[in-house]
């Protein structure tokens, strides 16, 4: 079962494709869960299903260690701004790097230290050896402001994808192409690295063309900066479309 922040992942990616191919889509759930694609896609002249597959750079048949590791790490993150609304109602926004294992350490921390600030006022901490925090105090009237980062799940290099890394996910996608074929006719395949975590930080290596594997049509987007339609592999060789550069 598709959770509602998986939904509104798919969807922001679909619209963020739409704007950097400067096409103008309307996009919605699918009617249901069992038989559809992810995405119902209405533009001027068509309506089309959209598959949406996130891929990362490590991943095997067991998943993706990077991206369980990052889920990981939020979920720390998240409890720690739960625990301290809990304690206190100093709004503030928190990044974290290193190690961020020790959790009732790294509250009393922030609470101490919170105390200590003026609104706008930042601060440098090492609660412990290999691990900072950087701690803002905002203005009160934020309220709960729980959009705590960690800084190390989101710094990295990009790395290039090829055809074969790519090729691998439209197999894997299309098959169940044909039960969303029985409800629409028209179906795509969106492939999405997420550049803005380490887990996704990846882009093509270059222009390419791909067998599509009965998807009317094959996107690939390395969020937020950069998408691609792909030319099937009868067709001439494929024109890039949009065109980003490596992260930091």
């Amino acid at each position: 079962m598709t959770t509602k922040h998986q939904k509104d992942d798919e969807k922001i990616y679909a619209e963020k494709t739409s704007e950097l191919l400067h096409e103008s889509w309307k996009v919605e759930p699918s009617p249901g869960e069992v038989g559809w694609p992810d995405l119902i896609v209405t533009t001027e002249s068509e309506r089309f299903g959209l598959e949406v597959r996130e891929i990362y750079l490590d991943e095997s048949s067991r998943g993706s260690t990077k991206k369980a590791n990052e889920q990981n790490n939020l979920q720390k993150i998240n409890k720690l701004a739960k625990d301290y609304y809990k304690k206190t109602r100093s709004s503030i926004m928190v990044d974290f790097l290193g190690d961020i294992r020790h959790h009732n350490q790294l509250l009393n921390t922030i609470i101490s230290e919170v105390g200590q600030l003026s609104e706008s006022e930042q601060k440098r901490i090492e609660p412990y050896r290999g691990c900072e925090i950087y701690i803002l105090r905002l203005p009160d009237h934020l309220g709960e402001y729980k959009r705590w980062n960690y800084i190390s799940d989101k710094v990295g290099w990009v790395r290039n994808i090829d055809k074969d890394f790519i090729e691998r996910f439209i197999v894997e996608k299309a098959k169940k192409l044909s039960k969303y074929k029985e409800k629409i006719s028209d179906v795509r395949l969106l492939l999405v690295s997420n550049r803005i975590f380490n887990s996704g930080k990846a882009r093509l290596a270059n222009d390419m063309i791909c067998d599509p594997h009965g998807f009317n049509k094959v996107y690939y987007l390395s969020y937020p900066e950069t998408a691609w339609q792909f030319k099937k592999f009868t067709n001439p060789p494929s024109q890039r479309l949009k065109s980003g550069e490596a992260d930091g």
